[in-house]
C-alpha cells in the first residue's frame, strides 16, 4: 500500500506518461497542474492531481485534444468520459476487441459482422453499445494513434458498425403509448455513430425513433419535429463540434420549438456546458437515455 499522499515528478511520468516538460507547458497555457509540494517542500503532486492526469490521459487516448480536457475538474472530466461511452473498467483491449481489430486489419468484413452478431445475441442493446461498441471504437482509435492501422481501417469499422446499428433499429417494433423521438445532428456535425447508439437503445425500449441524419439546419429541424409530431428532439454533439456553438445551438432550437417538444442533448461535446440551458435535458451516458425515456413515458 502506498504510504505517501504525494507523487514526485518521476513517479508521475511512470504512472501517466506525462513528463516534466509537458506538464510545465500545460501549466503555462492552462493553469494545470497546479504547483504543489510535499511536506519537505520538494515539488510533488497530490492524489487529486494524479487522478485528473489519469482521466486526461484516457480522454486524450480517445481522441480529444489537450485544450478540451486539460484544466477541467474531475467532475467535468468524468462527465466527458461518460459522454464518450468510456465508463468501462478495462483500459486495455480485451480478447473480443482485439478479435474485432484483427478482422478490420484483414478487411474481413464478413467475419467482422458475424462476430458483431454473435456479441449482440448475448447482450441487450444497452449492454451492446456500452460494452461492445464503445470499447471497440476507443480501441480502434488507439490502434490508429499507434500506427497499427490506417485511417481507412477506422472509417471502415465506423461505417460497418453504423450500418449494423441501423439494421437493428429497423428490427424493433415500437410500443403503443411511447413517445416519438426525432434524432438528428445539428448544423456542422457529421459524427453519426453516437446518435445511432442512443437511438438503438431507445428503439429497443419501444420508442418511435426517426433519424433525419447529419448537419440539419435548426429551422429545418423545427419543421421536421412538427411534421413528425415528435415529443422529443434528440441531438448529439461530438468532441469535434465547436465548443462555442453548443450552447447557442441548443438555446436557439429551444426558442424555435413549441414548449411541449422536449430537447435532449448528449455526446462528448456537451462537456463544455457549465449550466444547463433552460428547457434542455442534458444526457451524459446511455443509462440516462433510458431514464429520460421513462420520465417522459410515465409522467
Amino acid at each position: 500500500m502506498r504510504k505517501s499522499p504525494f507523487y514526485i515528478p518521476s513517479e508521475i511520468e511512470r504512472e501517466t506518461g506525462f513528463g516534466k516538460e509537458q506538464l510545465r507547458k500545460w501549466r503555462q497555457r492552462f493553469g494545470f497542474p497546479p504547483k504543489e509540494s510535499n511536506l519537505t517542500g520538494a515539488t510533488a503532486y497530490s492524489l487529486t492531481t494524479v487522478n485528473q492526469l489519469l482521466l486526461i490521459k484516457r480522454l486524450l487516448e480517445a481522441g480529444l485534444r489537450p485544450a478540451q480536457v486539460v484544466g477541467k475538474s474531475i467532475v467535468e472530466l468524468e462527465r466527458l468520459k461518460l459522454g464518450m461511452g468510456l465508463n468501462i473498467q478495462a483500459v486495455l483491449p480485451d480478447e473480443s476487441t482485439m478479435k474485432f481489430i484483427d478482422y478490420i486489419k484483414l478487411s474481413n468484413m464478413k467475419g467482422f459482422l458475424a462476430f458483431l452478431e454473435e456479441k449482440r445475441l448475448s447482450q441487450t442493446m444497452l449492454d451492446f453499445v456500452q460494452y461492445t461498441i464503445a470499447p471497440l471504437m476507443i480501441s480502434i482509435g488507439d490502434a490508429w494513434s499507434r500506427d497499427e492501422i490506417d485511417i481507412h481501417h477506422e472509417h471502415l469499422c465506423t461505417a460497418y458498425v453504423e450500418r449494423y446499428l441501423q439494421s437493428e433499429i429497423l428490427n424493433f417494433l415500437p410500443r403503443q403509448g411511447l413517445p416519438v423521438i426525432l434524432c438528428s445532428l445539428p448544423p456542422g456535425e457529421h459524427h453519426l455513430l453516437g446518435l445511432l447508439m442512443a437511438e438503438a437503445v431507445l428503439a429497443e425500449q419501444g420508442a418511435v425513433t426517426i433519424n433525419i441524419g447529419r448537419d440539419i439546419p435548426l429551422n429545418n429541424l423545427k419543421l421536421a419535429s412538427i411534421s413528425c409530431k415528435a415529443d422529443v428532439v434528440a441531438l448529439s454533439f461530438s468532441f469535434a463540434y465547436p465548443a462555442r456553438d453548443v450552447l447557442p445551438a441548443l438555446s436557439h432550437l429551444r426558442r424555435l420549438l413549441p414548449p411541449h417538444i422536449q430537447i435532449w442533448a448528449g455526446g462528448a461535446g456537451i462537456s463544455v456546458i457549465r449550466k444547463n440551458p433552460k428547457g434542455v435535458k442534458i444526457i451524459y451516458d446511455f443509462n440516462e437515455v433510458v431514464i429520460a425515456l421513462n420520465d417522459i413515458t410515465f409522467h
